[in-house]
C-alpha cells in the first residue's frame, strides 16, 4: 500500500489523521482537493489529480472525492468528469486505500463553530454530508469508513495502522 487517500467533509478530523499517519508512517502529507484548485478549470484539475495519481508513499488530504461533492455544492467549480474520475481510480487501483471520514451533523456544526472556516457553514453540512453520502457510494476503489464522533484521531490512526500492517 504506497497512497492513502482521507476524504470527508470538514472537521472529521482528516488534516489531524493525516499529519499523525504521517508521523507514523514517514509519508508526506499532499493536499489533493482544494477550492482554489477547483476555480482552475477541468483540465488543469484533472492535470493535478492525474499528477498525484502518480505519487508513491503520500498521504492525500482530500481527493477526487471532495472534488465531486463541492463542485456539485458549488456550481462554479470545475468538476471531474465520470470518465476522468474512473481513469484515476483504475491508476491507483492496486496502491490506494481510501479513507471516508464523517460524523453527525450536529457533531460537525459544532466542531465547525468551535473552529472555524472561511468556506463552510452550518447550513452546508448536510447538504455536503448528503452529496458525500452520494459520492463515496459510487467509489471505484475499496473504501474504509470512520465515524468520528464514536473513534478520535489517535484511535483511527491506531486502527488505520492496524489496517495497513
Amino acid at each position: 500500500m504506497t497512497m492513502i487517500i482521507l476524504e470527508g467533509t470538514d472537521c472529521c478530523y482528516k488534516s489531524t489523521v493525516a499529519d499523525k499517519l504521517s508521523k507514523e508512517l514517514g509519508y508526506p502529507v499532499l493536499k489533493g482537493s482544494s477550492f482554489e484548485l477547483a476555480k482552475s478549470g477541468n483540465e488543469k484539475l484533472f492535470e493535478h489529480f492525474n499528477k498525484l495519481a502518480d505519487e508513491d508513499k503520500v498521504i492525500i488530504d482530500r481527493y477526487i472525492y471532495s472534488n465531486l461533492v463541492y463542485a456539485r455544492k458549488f456550481k462554479d467549480y470545475s468538476i471531474l468528469t465520470e470518465d476522468q474520475q474512473r481513469a484515476i481510480e483504475e491508476k491507483i487501483r492496486y496502491k490506494a486505500k481510501v479513507i471516508y471520514l464523517y460524523a453527525d451533523p450536529k457533531v460537525i456544526k459544532q466542531r465547525l463553530r468551535e473552529r472555524g472556516d472561511e468556506y463552510i457553514n452550518d447550513q452546508d453540512i448536510e447538504p455536503v454530508l448528503e452529496l458525500y453520502r452520494e459520492v463515496m457510494s459510487d467509489v471505484g476503489l475499496h473504501t474504509y469508513s470512520w465515524d468520528t464522533e464514536q473513534w478520535n484521531s489517535d484511535e483511527i490512526v491506531e486502527g488505520l495502522i492496524q489496517l495497513f500492517e
